[in-house]
């Protein structure tokens, strides 16, 4: 897909952050308020905001409108439907321009006050500046003991270790934006594919706030699904398992069938004929190999998602954004000094 170009001349190094937006109405003005109060800090650094609508069925895009045409040079491009909160990133990735790119939520849980503190960390060298929670919100509701669960089982089975408590709230240079662009993997796991990058990372603790407004839309069922992609994209335990399952009843079964058959020749006239063993035999036998096909079955429908190469998202609008300091005028006027210099 072809990127969003909007060049305008500048001293100053440039900030894009993207935030995908699920049914956030309620909270996108106080977002760019505190995003416009962060850009006024900076001295070194320009920020344009870039929003990815992820199939929003409530006034996300109408509020977004809203906001540029109050003056506020925000970018956004909408997706054809909802895609996911990680294709919703990699889409913001693939448009997004500047020297570093930022990914952060949209319900103020990650707070936009904490960019200056990534724009030092990455000025004294990190590639990438990852945020990682002190007391999640969530774990009032119930998530957080699973989620510490989760990170500690998946650094014990996968070679690429995660850092825990990590949210999808980061700061990547333009070398790793453009290495993460490159790969052609459809369905992107970024918490365990970014530090497999092997870049300079760093870790920022911050803590999460509640939600301005609404309800979350990052359900169980979704966080499930995730872990589910990242155990079986970065560990090959599922497999190792099938087959080390499979060799231990093979083995079980070889000496109770021996011990079998040497307890009806010494016991001949003692032995009761019936089915239960084989019954038994065969339901356990039957669920180690339904069980075994699902697993394996799992790896080909990764195979066959890969191999149709049917995109993992549609953009069907796009808006360049501008950075949040300047003002449309003055931003129209360097155009057109760009224009006519280069004729």
């Amino acid at each position: 897909m072809k990127r969003i170009v909007s060049e305008f001349p500048s001293e100053n190094r440039r900030l894009c952050v993207v935030v995908p937006v699920h049914n956030e109405a309620d909270n996108l003005a106080e977002l760019v308020k505190r995003l416009q109060a962060v850009a006024g800090q900076l001295h070194r650094w320009e920020i344009d905001v870039l929003f990815v609508d992820d199939g929003s069925t409530d006034a996300s895009v109408e509020k977004i409108r809203e906001i540029r045409a109050g003056g506020i040079p925000v970018g956004y491009i909408r997706l054809s439907k909802n895609f996911g909160h990680q294709a919703a990133l990699c889409a913001g990735m693939e448009q997004a321009l500047g020297d570093a790119v930022i990914t952060m939520d949209s319900d103020l849980q990650h707070p936009p006050e904490e960019i200056p503190r990534m724009l030092d960390a990455h000025e004294e060298g990190a590639d990438v500046v990852q945020m990682v929670r002190t007391d999640s919100a969530d774990a009032k509701a119930g998530k957080g003991f699973f989620s510490t669960w989760f990170y500690r089982t998946f650094n014990r089975m996968s070679d690429t270790r995660i850092v825990p408590n990590a949210a999808d709230f980061r700061l990547m240079s333009r070398p790793v934006v453009d290495a993460l662009l490159r790969i052609p993997e459809r369905e992107k796991f970024l918490r365990g594919l970014i530090p497999s990058l092997g870049f300079r990372q760093v870790s920022l603790e911050f803590h999460e706030a509640e939600r301005l407004h609404g309800m979350p839309s990052y359900s169980f069922r979704m966080s499930f699904r995730m872990a589910r992609k990242a155990l079986f994209d970065y560990s090959t335990l599922p497999l190792r398992f099938v087959f080390w399952f499979g060799m231990t009843i093979a083995i079980v079964s070889f000496f109770f069938g021996m011990g079998h058959f040497i307890y009806k020749l010494l016991n001949w006239n003692k032995v009761v004929p019936g089915f239960t063993d084989i019954i038994t035999a065969i339901f356990f036998l039957s669920g180690a190999i339904l069980a075994s096909v699902g697993i394996v079955g799992r790896y080909l429908m990764m195979i066959l998602d890969q191999v149709r190469h049917r995109p993992a998202f549609i953009v069907m609008e796009q808006v360049s954004g501008m950075p949040l300091t300047r003002s449309f005028a003055e931003l129209a006027r360097e155009e057109r000094i760009s224009i006519a210099s280069k004729q």
